[in-house]
């Protein structure tokens, strides 16, 4: 029970961060934007999903972020991300319509809504990467 709930509250404040960054034009999306993140050290870290069917994105992300010694914090499913960054179509606040995965994104910063305990929080995660 308390490795759901950890689980649970990493992915609240994995998902905080990632959208407060994405609402202030501090996140990149997709292999094109990440991949020019990694590459110019812009990249804090990256989320990669571990269900993105083409195994050659991933390895490229991967590859190019532990050339650029950029950590890669994993999520299970890119339909995840996808909601966190909004392309995923809801009718309601609950029903969704449509869902779209989002296979990688990249933090380039935390944005400032993040507040201290969630910054410490994730940068603690990403030394263990």
């Amino acid at each position: 029970m308390a490795e759901v709930e950890q689980l649970s509250e990493e992915l609240t404040t994995l998902k905080r961060v990632v959208q407060t960054s994405l609402h202030r034009g501090l996140l990149a999306k997709g292999v094109h934007e990440v991949c020019k993140a990694i590459e110019s050290k812009q990249a804090k870290f990256v989320v990669l999903a571990d269900d993105c069917t083409e195994d050659t994105y991933k390895k490229l992300v991967v590859a190019l972020a532990k050339q650029f010694q950029i950590p890669v914090w994993r999520v299970e499913k890119g339909a995840l991300l996808g909601e966190w960054i909004g392309i995923s179509k809801f009718l309601t606040k609950t029903k969704k319509i449509k869902s779209r995965k989002c296979s990688s994104v990249a933090l380039k910063d935390f944005a400032i809504e993040v507040s201290e305990n969630e910054k410490a929080f994730v940068e603690n995660k990403i030394k263990g990467l």
